[in-house]
């Protein structure tokens, strides 16, 4: 038995739709929030498939499209295009775009027709943790001049904080004690050509050995990831984890070169709504 789910919403862009959700970005000394150095301007569009085999073998299989942007001044667009049952399998978009150089974070929604757009405090006045009215958007800034945002990433849902933590490899539980989070074996897969882009691979595969979470049987997943280091782009990752199914984001269509400046604004016609963060005080240190 198949079930197609086409376009359906993949579980981040519903859980951003439908909680206040908080991110804060913690910087690191040493590193550029907003290089001097032209960055690779390019357009980019890519395919996600993601299939999952149930026990009775009914596969439902989700589809959505992705898009990216990014200019030589470093403003960068992510977008998801797909659709779902709870609107009547019509597409919707749901929309991020970083301008470090108007200093503004926006966010849109194609079906409610509605963007919210925050201002950034600049750059030599950041030093610590600001905050939107409703404390759903926050910046944590360490005070160092000239950093930028590591891959640290706190999110709040609800008003209950994740830690702040590196995200984990695809199919590794985040809360394993570091002394027992499997190490991945992995493979070099040499370079192949991806839509127009020379893109080198690599394969990571990961054994939770039995009991680790619950297991009776060891569980492998593996990930690849191709990468173009041309533009500093993923052109295609592929993810088999036996306890969720195969997901594949592959490369369809790329433009080099500056995307049109409205990429990075809310759509016209859309009501938008703007705030200004203001100090608060920072959480403690752990």
């Amino acid at each position: 038995m198949r079930m197609s789910i086409c376009r359906s919403l993949a579980v981040f862009t519903f859980v951003a739709l439908a909680y206040p959700v908080f991110a804060q970005l913690s910087s690191a000394p040493g590193q550029p929030i907003h290089s001097q150095h032209p960055r690779p301007a390019y357009s980019a569009t890519f395919d996600v498939t993601t299939q999952q085999t149930l026990a009775d073998g009914t596969v439902i299989t989700r589809e959505s499209t992705e898009t990216e942007a990014q200019d030589s001044e470093g403003r960068h667009l992510h977008s998801v295009t797909q659709a779902t049952p709870l609107f009547d399998h019509d597409l919707g978009t749901f929309a991020s775009a970083n301008d470090p150089v108007g200093l503004t974070q926006s966010s849109w929604n194609s079906r409610t027709k509605t963007a919210k757009v925050i201002k950034l405090p600049p750059r030599d006045q950041r030093q610590g943790c600001w905050a939107d009215e409703a404390g759903n958007f926050r910046i944590n800034d360490s005070g160092a001049r000239n950093s930028a945002p590591t891959s640290n990433l706190s999110i709040t849902v609800g008003g209950a904080a994740l830690p702040n933590m590196p995200l984990p490899l695809p199919g590794v539980p985040a809360n394993l004690p570091a002394y027992t989070r499997p190490k991945p074996t992995i493979e070099d897969l040499g370079t192949q050509t991806i839509d127009g882009l020379e893109a080198h691979g690599h394969r990571f595969t990961t054994t939770i050995q039995a009991g680790q979470v619950g297991n009776d049987e060891p569980i492998v997943t593996t990930h690849e990831d191709w990468s173009s280091t041309q533009f500093g782009l993923i052109v295609r990752s592929v993810t088999d984890d036996p306890r969720s199914g195969k997901r594949t984001r592959e490369l369809v269509d790329f433009t080099p070169g500056e995307p049109d400046p409205i990429t990075f604004q809310p759509p016209e016609g859309y009501e938008i709504t703007t705030e200004e963060l203001h100090k608060v005080d920072c959480p403690p240190t752990q």
